[in-house]
């Protein structure tokens, strides 16, 4: 692949994946405890190049060296406070530490989130949107009869009577967390984060933190970069080919 075509592809590579990320903050902009996520690119370090990892040869020179725009991304997820909205539902809680999460039950094992709609289940259980159960200090939080309601401490009372407590986890570096389902993330690695006293704002929600007109103005702009870069690949491949088909050709 020549120099051109190289950084165009790689460029347009950035944009397709900027695409696939700015396309789920959109479609989550009004999801509950979702946070936006961004990407972020660097120069391609020499080492994890082709030329880098076949050896440097007499005329091998590193990628960076050769094209400098060749980059490599990752995403990111800023986990900025999302705005508190009040509801008025007794189930709804938002956490106002914005390092702190609700700890829930999923078959993948213990997961964390910022979406504090709970709701009950069949069995009595305060459960997610989705089902899953959400951890207490003992365990799984059961609701013994209606009219159930979260304080601001974290604690469950019907009637007056306490019959639960949120267990709320906190993260000193949210690093280490990542995306695993909708507002949910889960923990790489070993290490358990600390639990601390809840700090809620009760029947309240915390959205999400997408801006609905600044991810839409987003999208438009990385799209537009990644038809750009698609047609520039697809111009040098003319190029190419013009070129190759001339060479040798003879001259009448």
């Amino acid at each position: 692949m020549d120099i051109g075509t190289y950084a165009a592809v790689s460029a347009g590579l950035l944009q397709l994946k900027k695409l696939e990320v700015e396309n789920n903050n959109l479609a989550n902009s009004s999801t509950v405890g979702f946070k936006r996520q961004y990407v972020v690119a660097e120069q391609q370090a020499f080492e994890k190049t082709l030329s880098g990892q076949l050896g440097q040869g007499s005329f091998a020179k590193a990628d960076n060296q050769r094209v400098p725009a060749v980059g490599a991304f990752e995403s990111f997820v800023d986990f900025s406070q999302g705005a508190i909205r009040q509801t008025g539902n007794p189930l709804d809680v938002a956490l106002r530490s914005e390092n702190d999460f609700f700890v829930v039950n999923t078959p993948n094992g213990r997961e964390y989130t910022r979406a504090g709609n709970f709701t009950i289940s069949q069995n009595g259980d305060l459960v997610t949107q989705d089902g899953l159960q959400v951890v207490g200090d003992g365990g799984a939080i059961q609701l013994p009869g209606p009219g159930a309601v979260i304080n601001q401490d974290g604690s469950i009372q019907i009637q007056g009577i306490t019959v639960g407590r949120l267990g709320v986890v906190r993260f000193t570096d949210t690093k280490n967390l990542e995306p695993s389902s909708g507002a949910r993330f889960r923990l790489k690695g070993g290490g358990q984060p600390a639990q601390v006293e809840p700090f809620i704002e009760p029947r309240s929600l915390e959205m999400s933190n997408v801006s609905a007109v600044t991810g839409m103005i987003d999208l438009i702009q990385t799209n537009r970069a990644f038809d750009a870069y698609s047609k520039a690949a697809q111009s040098l491949d003319s190029v190419n080919q013009s070129a190759i088909n001339q060479v040798g050709k003879r001259v009448s």
